[in-house]
Formats: C-alpha cells, sequence, structure tokens
C-alpha cells in the first residue's frame, strides 16, 4: 500500500508546473477525499455497497450540494442522501461549513482578544476567505454549547483546597456599560490535580451572588473543599458556612495588608507593615495574638479603622496558623488564582467594553483553552502536603 501511494503521489508531482497547478490540485485532492470518505460512510450506514442489492427500505437518494470553506478557500462537494433521511455524516457534520482549521484558528483569533472585524480582516488577507462579522458571532456562537456543558460538568465530591478571586470587565447590559465580575473558582483535588471549577458573571458581589454559585457547586457534586480562600468579599463567610459548614475559610494575608494601608498615611506604612508581619509570620495563633495587641496598642488611637479591619475577621486571617508550614504556603494568600487571573487577562484584556455576557464567557473560555496546559497539572510536592492534608483531616479525607 505505502509503495503505491509513493508512485501516486510522483505520478501526480510531476503534472504540477507552476503554484496555480498546486493548488488545482490541493482543491482537487481534498474535494475528492472527503466525498470518497462521505460515500464509504454512506455504504457502512445503509449496509449494502453501490450496485448491490438494498438490505432494508433505505436506500440512496442523490446527493445534494454544500460549500466548505477551507484554509485554501472555498470548495463545493456532493453530501450523499438517505431516502429516509437518517444519514448524518461525521466527516462533514451537519451544519459545519468549515474544514481543517480554519474554525479553530477563528476562536483562537477570538481568545487572542481579536474583534470579529479584525477576524474577517485576516482571514480575508490570509486565507482568501469572505466572512461577515454576523457570520463569525455565529461561529463563535457555537462554543456556547461546549462551555454550557463545561460549566455543568460534574466535580469531584471533595477537594483539598479552593480559591475564589474576581475578574472585573464592563459589559453593555440593558444600554449601558456597568462593570461585572467574572468569578472564577480554582481547585485542587486531593489527588493534587488543579482545575478551575467555575465561571460566574456577576452583576454585584453579593451574598445572593455566593450562595447561588456555593449552591451549583454542590448541585454538581462538590460535598465538601477541606480549606476555601479568598479576599474579604462582602457576604462569602455566611455563604460558605451555609453550604460548606466544615470548611476553613481562609482570607487572603496579603489582601487584608492592602486594606490595611488604605486607612494609614504614607510616613506611617513602613512602620505599619513592620508591625503587621509580627502578627502573619508568628508561629502560632497565640504569638499573633500578642503581636496583634502591640499592633493596637501602637496604631489603635491613629488608626482605628485600621486596627478594627483585622479584628473583625480575626479568626478568617489567622486560620493558616493552626497547619503546618507545607499547607500554610498555599492557603494563607490567592496568589494561586492571581497568577491564573493575569495569564487570563493577557487575552481577555484586549476587550474594552463585551457587547453582553456570553461575549465575556466565550472570551474567557476560549483564554482558559489557551493557558490551561501550564497549570492544569499536578501541584509540587503534593505527596508532603497530602499527608499533612490527611493528619489533619483524616475523617473527612476518609469519610
Amino acid at each position: 500500500m505505502e509503495n503505491t501511494l509513493e508512485h501516486l503521489l510522483d505520478a501526480l508531482v510531476k503534472e504540477i508546473k507552476d503554484p496555480k497547478d498546486f493548488e488545482k490540485v490541493q482543491d482537487q485532492l481534498l474535494k475528492r477525499g472527503i466525498q470518497s470518505l462521505l460515500k464509504a460512510e454512506m455504504e457502512a450506514h445503509l449496509g449494502y455497497a453501490p450496485g448491490s442489492k438494498p438490505v432494508g427500505d433505505n436506500i440512496r437518494n442523490g446527493y445534494s450540494e454544500k460549500t466548505l470553506s477551507t484554509s485554501q478557500g472555498e470548495i463545493t462537494i456532493d453530501i450523499p442522501r438517505d431516502r429516509m433521511g437518517t444519514f448524518e455524516p461525521t466527516v462533514v457534520p451537519k451544519h459545519k461549513t468549515m474544514i481543517g482549521q480554519l474554525d479553530q484558528t477563528i476562536n483562537l483569533l477570538y481568545a487572542k482578544g481579536m474583534s470579529n472585524s479584525d477576524i474577517v480582516d485576516f482571514l480575508n488577507k490570509t486565507y482568501g476567505v469572505s466572512y461577515s462579522t454576523s457570520q463569525i458571532s455565529v461561529i463563535t456562537n457555537r462554543l456556547l454549547e461546549d462551555i454550557k456543558d463545561w460549566q455543568s460538568r460534574p466535580l469531584d465530591s471533595k477537594y483539598a483546597i479552593t480559591w475564589i478571586d474576581a475578574i472585573h470587565y464592563k459589559i453593555r447590559h440593558e444600554g449601558k456599560v456597568i462593570t461585572k465580575a467574572a468569578m472564577l473558582i480554582i481547585g485542587i483535588g486531593l489527588d493534587g490535580i488543579q482545575d478551575l471549577l467555575g465561571m460566574y458573571i456577576v452583576e454585584n458581589e453579593s451574598a445572593a451572588a455566593w450562595s447561588q454559585i456555593m449552591t451549583d457547586l454542590r448541585t454538581r457534586g462538590m460535598q465538601d473543599t477541606l480549606f476555601m480562600c479568598s479576599d474579604n468579599l462582602p457576604g462569602l463567610q455566611k455563604a460558605v458556612e451555609s453550604s460548606f459548614p466544615q470548611c476553613v475559610h481562609q482570607i487572603c494575608i496579603v489582601h487584608q495588608i492592602r486594606n490595611t494601608l488604605k486607612f494609614v498615611s504614607y510616613k506611617d506604612r513602613k512602620a505599619i507593615v513592620s508591625d503587621v508581619k509580627g502578627i502573619y509570620q508568628a508561629d502560632n495563633q497565640d504569638m499573633a495574638k500578642i503581636a496583634f495587641t502591640r499592633f493596637k496598642e501602637i496604631w489603635g488611637g491613629k488608626y482605628s479603622s485600621a486596627v478594627k479591619s483585622w479584628a473583625e475577621i480575626w479568626d478568617a486571617l489567622t486560620a493558616f496558623l493552626e497547619y503546618p508550614l507545607e499547607i500554610r504556603k498555599l492557603i494563607y494568600t490567592t496568589n494561586m488564582i492571581e497568577s491564573f487571573n493575569s495569564s487570563l487577562r493577557k487575552y481577555t484584556g484586549t476587550k474594552k467594553v463585551f457587547p453582553h455576557d456570553d461575549a465575556a464567557i466565550k472570551s474567557i473560555y476560549l483564554a482558559l483553552q489557551q493557558i490551561r496546559p501550564k497549570w492544569n497539572k499536578a501541584r509540587f510536592n503534593w505527596g508532603q502536603i497530602y499527608n499533612q492534608l490527611y493528619i489533619h483531616f483524616e475523617n473527612r479525607i476518609l469519610a
């Protein structure tokens, strides 16, 4: 077979005299190859070869034309039909008008942040294929079914750690451009593999929004997470307590320091940061309380709001001090998800305003596919981390 193909290719190459001949050969090979595959699919579907006796009531019923867009341009092919209309080809599925890498190219360009008009211009100049901006929208909108399936996919019953953070985007809503939050949740399973668990567009970061998100996670099968790490988001603490009552909620120390410094004049910031280090770098919670008492005595009179911001969420700020270093490093900040969000922004940041929520979701989802290989993997040194988790949460891990 291999030798026969080589001879056929040699004979074909001899007939190619210039680039135009090469393009014609490409088109004809592609067209004949597709139609040959379609005929084979129809034969398998009906159960008998052309010219043979039918094995049932269903028989061939002519052809219908279909124009396909390829990276070389457009070609017209004949799609075989059957009398009962039950034939659904796989090489050229129904409603699909592109083959090769052109549809992937469009989605990739969209993921890179190009506008529909820019994509139209690129396809025309690069491939000689003409599309309208509305056609590009139709193509990328096909992703919404995939996204819907992805958003509703089942989750593991237990996660070691989950992080929550938001990226804010300008989105047109009811004739106005407003800022909405794309809430992203990343989790590490008990096997150490990290994954994006959910993506939600919310208008307001409120207790009601958090409750809906937590309910969705539970509906999809998530029963427990040992730790949930976030910024001090309004209403989140109660939503976590309601949906995952055993979960340890850790508020990001880095965010807390930033929030603290909002209350502080520039000349005192260095001293404040030094005193705050005594709290979050303490060996345990008792020593952290001593450091906080000192912090309060020194700065409570001048910066009562800053001191109060620590006191109000003390348990969630210092929860990590109950655990060994391997676990502390993972949970005391949201650096993990912030790094992920930073990668997302490289793709989605070029879109100044999204026309609607679906456009933002498509862009985020496509960007996710681009960066997935870099982060969808096992955490470094997971064996040692898991051993420490097992020591502290044996009953929940084995339950």
